[in-house]
């Protein structure tokens, strides 16, 4: 398959938010009136600005950039929170005297727009920004959802179509705590992959998807800690992408063991400043969209996950989420077409065959080979996916892609290594449970109950392990 060269945005201001400033006072030195329109067709169109006081100050060479007020406008329907707001098209800013940084965005599927501009007194300005779409995902059948927010229900409506989502389902965080996974629309949802019951849940076989990219993904960087659930080895998984690569080496273990569960995503909006769609998963649904519809695909593992970049792949015609049948006695090649587009650098393109990197293809080189990655080879059972990785030195910035699965002889992959690493996580819950000082006598002798049945079944599965 061809694929176009990914369109790369121009960079992004660096924009920061220490404190909040009120630049709307009850009586405002000026106005500007702001439209936001296709650059195709010029109708308007909902976006997300990021709105600073001050002018953009070079980064000096040794430190940090000044940093800039957020402006907070309390504007009516705006769905404002965290430093940011919504427009739907147009919007008229009531602003102080000085000068102003913004940054627009109007769903990944659109190159981020910046500029500057001042106000003096008595003001009344105005400015058309024109956003230039790169892809438009639904006509190739992909609908976006955020699978972890906590936002007011009367801004929803503006949000999901300034961010370009089709589903965002609200979760209620007193009911569900952050240990626990969310059952949205009836499907459970593990909110981390490292979670400390993961392989609970995984024993009761009721998860219908794991969050790879989840809330500790900031739009500007990370929650560099795994208090919610088991805490990584920084040797091992160290610095600002450890996080991140400890969720996925989780997630791929969970596919090592046979249990077929899709990535999702979620930005964790309401409980931290992300704007609704940080992170994001993308669902294969052919030419029309129903959220019923939604849900299945996403469960035959239909999907891709981002942060950044947007990744949609085919192996034989097929979305992610297929199972191949093989014969055991012959290998299978299967060659993967990929399209890409993404905002900012990609760094490399990897196939990941079952939990290990199998190939790896710098940009410029996929791109000379006009979008054609290498092809991977099974002679026995297993699963494979494509990641792209950004050059985002502040944050593990990528787009997985759901795996395919490989049948040889009809008997999926189950590895060793695997299912011991699930035993080892169970004897390590086992301890923390223990040391725990507010959990009373029943609830660990309930607990340590529901570990020992874990315990039964990732024996038992040890015993029919067929791969290393």
């Amino acid at each position: 398959m061809n694929s176009p060269i990914p369109l790369l945005a121009t960079s992004l201001l660096a924009l920061f938010s220490l404190l909040n400033w009120c630049a709307a006072a009850p009586h405002p030195d000026g106005e500007l009136t702001i439209e936001v329109v296709d650059s195709a067709t010029g109708q308007p169109i909902p976006a997300r600005i990021h709105l600073s006081a001050g002018r953009q100050t070079p980064v000096p060479a040794v430190g940090k950039a000044h940093p800039k007020r957020s402006v907070k406008l309390m504007l009516p329907g705006a769905a404002e929170f965290g430093g940011h707001f919504y427009i739907d098209g147009k919007a008229k800013l009531p602003l102080k005297v000085g000068q102003y940084t913004f940054e627009l965005e109007a769903t990944p599927e659109y190159l981020n727009e910046t500029g500057q501009f001042e106000i003096e007194r008595h003001a009344d300005d105005s400015k058309r920004v024109e956003m230039k779409r790169v892809v438009d995902l639904a006509k190739e059948g992909w609908y976006g959802g955020d699978l972890d927010t906590n936002r007011n229900a009367k801004d929803l409506p503006l949000i999901e179509r300034a961010e370009g989502l089709k589903v965002v389902p609200n979760i209620d965080t007193k009911k569900t705590p952050d240990d626990m996974p969310a059952d949205i629309d009836g499907h459970l949802i593990a909110r981390t992959p490292y979670a400390w019951d993961l392989p609970v849940w995984l024993t009761g076989g009721k998860l219908a998807a794991i969050e790879l990219i989840h809330r500790h993904s900031l739009r500007n960087g990370v929650v560099d800690n795994e208090n919610d659930g088991r805490p990584r080895d920084k040797t091992l998984f160290p610095g600002q992408r450890g996080n991140g690569r400890w969720s996925e080496t989780v997630y791929y273990h969970v596919l090592d063991c046979g249990f077929r569960l899709p990535p999702v995503a979620g930005s964790g909006s309401g409980a931290n400043d992300n704007p609704v769609g940080t992170n994001r998963v993308y669902v294969h649904c052919g030419s029309e969209f129903s959220k019923e519809g939604w849900w299945e695909a996403l469960q035959a593992g239909q999907v891709f996950v981002t942060n950044g970049p947007l990744l949609r792949p085919t192996v034989e015609g097929e979305p992610p989420g297929y199972v191949f049948h093989t014969d055991a006695s012959h290998p299978a090649t299967f060659e993967i077409g990929l399209n890409l587009a993404t905002r900012v650098p990609v760094e490399y393109l990897q196939i990941i065959k079952n939990g290990s990197v199998d190939a790896e293809v710098r940009l410029a080189e996929w791109k000379d080979k006009k979008g054609k990655l290498p092809p991977v080879t099974f002679d026995a059972s297993g699963w494979f996916l494509v990641r792209a990785v950004t050059s985002n030195p502040q944050m593990y910035q990528l787009a997985s892609t759901g795996p395919y699965f490989v049948e040889a002889g009809d008997q999926p992959r189950i590895s060793k290594k695997s299912v011991q690493f699930f035993l080892d996580w169970i004897t390590a819950a086992e301890e923390h449970l223990h040391s725990l000082p507010n959990l009373s006598a029943d609830d660990l002798a309930t607990q340590l109950a529901q570990q020992d049945m874990a315990r039964k079944f990732f024996a038992a599965l040890l015993a029919r392990a067929n791969a290393e």
